[in-house]
């Protein structure tokens, strides 16, 4: 039959409730407690911490692929053809250094005033007395960031920031420039009471905060709808922040796409400038000829001369037109220097590759003078657009060449048509003749400045319809309540910590332990089975088995005496009673106990004593060997004389009847005292004598139980257990030192020591409340302490543990 207390060789998992339970649960006050002040220590930081909030936005960004807008109108009339946008290059944009600047400076933050706490500083962004407008912000120091107190004096109408006093409305100098100090508009806010403190920082720390708070990302992965998000103390200043920061984007955006508008603008006022002096040098001279040569009407003739002369000329002048913009272009192309913003124009250029590559340059062009003001140099966007510049460049080269040389072709082709036109002219009358050429002259130049007229006109509309490529979908706003501290996350924080320090103490405190503190740990180290627990004794009295007495160290030793007969020692029912390993239980069979420990001081002569007690109650008689010969301690605790004892008999000094002593008031308990001290107690345990000793002790018993010496200081136990039917080794809470584990459940798997079993003796109840950590606790018992009167004892059990 297998002991109950038995541990599968096989079992290592480890009971997590059963750990909790008995290393944690005894200190439940201590837990409660520790929550408790965790709990207070949050509600005050719930109660003085600075709430942060969160302010958000929504940005559309226009999809130029999809859908007909005003930029599609504009790049009809071929003007500004603005480029696509790329959101992740737009949120870069928008989380820019230059833009962050932008906000502060249109906003003037660069002053924060917060009425003076106690505990905390709260930034009085609407309710703030006065307003700070610095006229000058590149006096502030970049890197400055000065704390001084506020007093705001309205009736005499001024402010004294640390130890200066400023007037309001004037513009004041100051260590950070002109400065205006205004009251706050509307109604004047109450100070009675309140005292508060400016900060002023420079530019580059508040440029790198506002970027710190900003949070900018996509919504989906696929559409160009953009998430702005900022977190601050004053909700009303980060809407505020986020509002401008979208205004200031679109305008950047709208100024980006001006820029080619009014390049091409400048480019045909000055053409018209020179094409409006032509034409009237050449209407002059139409009617200084007409006066001169009394011209009124042309012939039939004339006409038709007129019209093909006129159209040939026409072409070529639009062939001129073309060439002088090529030229134009490839001076733009071969001379263009870094940061040159000019963008060639392309009036009267037909051919749509040159136009396709001049765009695409352009539109590069701008990408790289954009975004080299927002990355870095060596930034794998910027080397991919110049990349692509060097490659557009001497494509557009070849190309003007050949539209060049094509050009040059048409003008020959025309001009000898014309000549022979004007051979036609010798018979026309010189007069008509000459009038046909004046006349030509100012219909061309007609022409041209009509062109260019038209050509004004449309970049005007253009540059009037401009309008930024994103739509605000949501306007700033901010949350109702603070995203920052979270009560719930900061409370179960605080919960979690509470417990976690009172844990991590007491797991500290046992990992530092030399010695065993719980029966998980002697599981844990060996396989050998735990036959019994016994509590401390709080009587201090070295007997505590007596008949008729009720306290629960007696119980636990009775349960002892019926947990014998499952190591195979002989059943209580009786002679010839069959015992718990299924063997024939008479008296001269399994019988003998060996009693040892590993070191002085773990009560085996306290089990010793209080087994044998327990089994003579139940008229079992019983003999009890002092065999512990160096330090014999139970004859002292039973009141019966050392000697004659058993280092006697085994010298040959003594007989077995001299030395076998009855135990005073109990007719079934004996014992074999150890006599005088011998100096060799292992030789004598040798010599012999010893097997005649148990052997005649075994006939005339019903129990031999044998006290001997710790196996960790001698060898006295593995020689003894020879004699022995069972082992009980007794391990003692908080004396019993760890190590000693590994040489317990090496004498178990080698069987040094016999059929061993293990007693964990002077369990002392753990925790605040005194609670065992082994389950002990339920009803009411009775402990005598040691004058012997009893006293009644509510075992608290509660927490069975």
């Amino acid at each position: 039959m297998q002991h109950p207390n038995r541990r599968p060789q096989q079992e290592e998992q480890v009971d997590l409730m059963a750990l909790i339970r008995q290393r944690y649960l005894p200190y439940w006050p201590l837990f409660l407690l520790s929550v408790i002040i965790a709990l207070t220590i949050a509600f005050v930081y719930l109660r003085y911490a600075t709430p942060v909030y969160y302010v958000s936005a929504t940005l559309l960004v226009k999809d130029e692929k999809t859908g007909m807008d005003e930029a599609d109108i504009l790049q009809s009339l071929n003007i500004g053809g603005g480029s696509k946008k790329v959101i992740d290059n737009e949120i870069e944009i928008i989380k820019s250094r230059t833009l962050a600047k932008d906000v502060i400076r249109n906003l003037n933050l660069f002053a924060e005033v917060s009425v003076n706490g106690k505990i905390r500083d709260v930034v009085a962004y609407d309710d703030s007395p006065v307003r700070f407008k610095f006229l000058d912000p590149d006096s502030i120091k970049p890197t400055a960031y000065t704390v001084l107190p506020l007093v705001f004096d309205a009736r005499h109408q001024q402010v004294k920031i640390g130890s200066q006093t400023y007037p309001l409305y004037d513009t004041v100098h100051t260590r950070w420039g002109k400065v205006v100090i205004t009251p706050r508009p509307g109604k004047p806010v109450n100070v009675a009471g309140k005292t508060y403190v400016v900060r002023i920082a420079g530019e580059k720390i508040l440029a790198g905060l506002l970027q710190s708070n900003l949070k900018v990302e996509p919504t989906t992965k696929s559409g160009t709808i953009i998430s702005l998000g900022y977190t601050d103390v004053a909700p009303k200043r980060g809407e505020d922040i986020l509002n401008e920061l979208v205004r200031v984007y679109n305008d950047a955006s709208i100024e980006d796409k001006n820029r080619t508008s009014a390049n091409t603008m400048a480019f045909v006022d000055d053409r018209l400038r020179v094409v409006n002096q032509e034409l009237s040098e050449v209407e002059s001279n139409v009617a200084s000829f007409k006066k001169q040569q009394g011209i009124v009407d042309i012939s039939e003739q004339s006409k038709l001369f007129l019209e093909s002369v006129s159209e040939n000329d026409r072409k070529i002048a639009e062939s001129s037109m073309q060439l002088s913009m090529l030229d134009s272009i490839e001076h733009y192309v071969r001379g263009r220097k870094e940061g040159e913003s000019t963008v060639p124009a392309t009036l009267g250029v037909s051919d749509p590759v040159l136009l396709e590559l001049v765009s695409k340059l352009s539109e590069v062009e701008l990408q790289l003078d954009r975004l080299s003001k927002t990355t870095g140099e060596n930034s794998p966007l910027l080397q991919s657009l110049r990349k692509q510049e060097a490659q557009l460049k001497p494509s557009i080269l070849q190309n003007i060449r050949s539209l060049r040389s094509n050009t040059l072709a048409a003008q020959a082709r025309l001009q000898a048509e014309n000549n022979r036109y004007n051979s036609m002219l010798r018979g026309v009358p010189e007069k008509e003749k000459a009038f046909v050429e004046v006349s030509r002259q100012q219909e061309i130049k007609n022409n041209i400045y009509t062109f260019l007229l038209q050509k004004r006109e449309e970049t005007a509309v253009a540059s009037a319809a401009a309008v930024s490529d994103s739509r605000i979908v949501d306007a700033a706003e901010a949350l109702g309540t603070p995203i920052s501290p979270k009560k719930t996350l900061v409370l179960a924080i605080a919960v979690v910590a509470g417990l976690a320090f009172i844990a991590g103490l007491i797991t500290i405190r046992d990992m530092m332990k030399r010695e065993i503190t719980s029966r998980a740990e002697i599981e844990k180290a060996t396989q050998a089975p735990i036959l019994a627990e016994i509590l401390q004794d709080v009587s201090k009295q070295p007997l505590v088995i007596a008949e008729g007495r009720r306290s629960y160290v007696a119980e636990q030793f009775r349960s002892l005496r019926t947990a014998l007969s499952y190591i195979g020692l002989s059943n209580l029912n009786g002679n010839g009673a069959v015992n718990g390993n299924g063997t024939n239980g008479s008296t001269h069979h399994r019988k003998t106990l060996l009693v040892t420990s590993s070191i002085s001081g773990e009560g085996k002569s306290f089990i010793s004593v209080n087994l044998a007690t327990s089994l003579s109650l139940v008229k079992k008689k019983v003999a009890l060997l002092e065999f512990d010969l160096r330090k014999p301690q139970i004859s002292k605790m039973l009141g019966v004389s050392r000697e004659p004892g058993i280092s006697n008999y085994l010298v040959g000094q003594a007989e077995i009847a001299s030395i076998i002593q009855p135990v005073p008031g109990n007719e079934y308990l004996y014992i074999l005292p150890a006599g005088a001290i011998p100096p060799n107690p292992t030789e004598l345990i040798l010599n012999g004598q010893l097997e005649k000793l148990i052997a005649n002790l075994k006939t005339r018993f019903d129990y031999v139980i044998i006290d001997t010496a710790p196996v960790g200081l001698v060898t006295d136990a593995r020689l003894l257990a020879a004699y022995a039917d069972a082992t009980l080794y007794v391990i003692r809470h908080q004396v019993t030192p760890k190590l000693y584990l590994r040489v317990i459940n090496e004498l178990y798997q080698n069987k040094e020591l016999g059929n061993l079993n293990l007693v964990f003796n002077g369990i002392q109840p753990r925790g605040i409340n005194g609670y065992g950590p082994n389950g002990y606790g339920y009803g009411y018992g009775y402990i005598e302490d040691a004058k012997g009167t009893r006293r009644k004892q509510f075992l608290k059990g509660i927490f069975n543990i």
